[in-house]
């Protein structure tokens, strides 16, 4: 996946509109996209101000996450302000430096996602986890699991009990799903 592939995805016609995708997910693509692949991706100035900004506005979002975090993060936060001074500076002038600059940034962003996913702000798998407000709920990782009590934690926030029942993020209750055979008396 390149730039233009990774632009050109985001507009097709169907497609659920990005405003709706995790940031997360959003951030990671760009990292591995400057972090992993040839350095052809960046080929001119244009492509240097398009990441930027589409690293400064993933920043914008992980941020107002690692802000809203209870309890306070003081190391995400430095993390986040720290890659906010990167990014608010200028890039360099030649091509091969604005590179260099974009990569460090991109490293910046990918140590900011790194920290949410180890505070549990944000889901780290591979695939995304669905969220907790979602039909699907229950098939997000096991984030802890607590078998002498009936119950595990998943990635989404959702605590599903071994009864079927759960109780949402937001204190919603999903009541459990039995399958209504009668207990013989």
């Amino acid at each position: 996946m390149n730039l233009r592939t990774l632009t050109a995805t985001r507009r097709t016609p169907g497609r659920r509109p990005t405003a709706v995708r995790s940031a997360a997910v959003a951030a990671r693509e760009t990292c591995e996209l400057l972090l992993n692949e040839d350095p052809a991706v960046v080929k001119s100035d244009q492509d240097v101000r398009d990441l930027r900004l589409r690293l400064r506005r993933h920043l914008k979002r992980l941020g107002s996450v690692a802000a809203g975090a209870r309890p306070a993060q003081p190391r995400l936060v430095q993390l986040v302000e720290t890659a906010r001074r990167s990014a608010a500076q200028a890039p360099p002038a030649g091509l091969g430096e604005a590179q260099t600059y974009l990569r460090r940034l991109a490293g910046e962003v990918k140590a900011v996602l790194a920290e949410m996913g180890r505070c549990g702000l944000v889901c780290v798998h591979p695939r995304e986890c669905p969220p907790a407000h979602a039909p699907d709920r229950a098939a997000a990782h096991i984030r802890v699991d607590f078998p002498d009590i009936g119950c595990r934690l998943l990635c989404n926030g959702f605590l599903s009990f071994d009864d079927t029942g759960g109780l949402a993020p937001d204190g919603s209750v999903d009541p459990p799903h039995r399958t209504g055979h009668a207990v013989p008396r």
